[in-house]
């Protein structure tokens, strides 16, 4: 039992990650390419925004990421309360995976915007 919650913890954690190192080269790539719009506005998530603004890209980063884990880890139980009131039996193993589905979505976005912005996709 607590191997598995390691496990799924590494994943998240892997997840939440990726994603933000991809929002940090967006950003950075906005700053690049296009000097004349201010690169925070580029993230449509207010508050990781308002991290950046405050704390800078590296700690805004750092600190957005450790909230999102735990928004992470918030969600996945609420969905997994959620599938064991309608009687779903294996809702810890789905909701694990739809969150997993639904972030990896997230980074499939991330990276097209990456590209967009680094100007390999037009």
């Amino acid at each position: 039992m607590v191997n598995a919650m390691i496990w799924v913890l590494v994943v998240i954690v892997i997840l939440v990650s990726l994603d933000k190192i991809i929002t940090a080269a967006n950003i950075l790539q906005v700053e690049k390419n296009f000097p004349e719009v201010n690169k925070y506005d580029i993230e449509k998530n207010p508050v990781a925004k308002f991290f950046f603004k405050k704390c800078g890209l590296l700690w805004g980063t750092i600190i957005y990421g450790i909230l999102s884990v735990l928004t992470f880890i918030l969600a996945l139980i609420l969905l997994e309360w959620t599938l064991k009131l309608f009687g779903v039996v294996n809702a810890q193993s789905i909701s694990l995976y739809v969150m997993i589905l639904l972030y990896c979505l997230v980074i499939g976005s991330n990276l097209f915007f990456l590209l967009k912005f680094s100007k390999v996709v037009p």
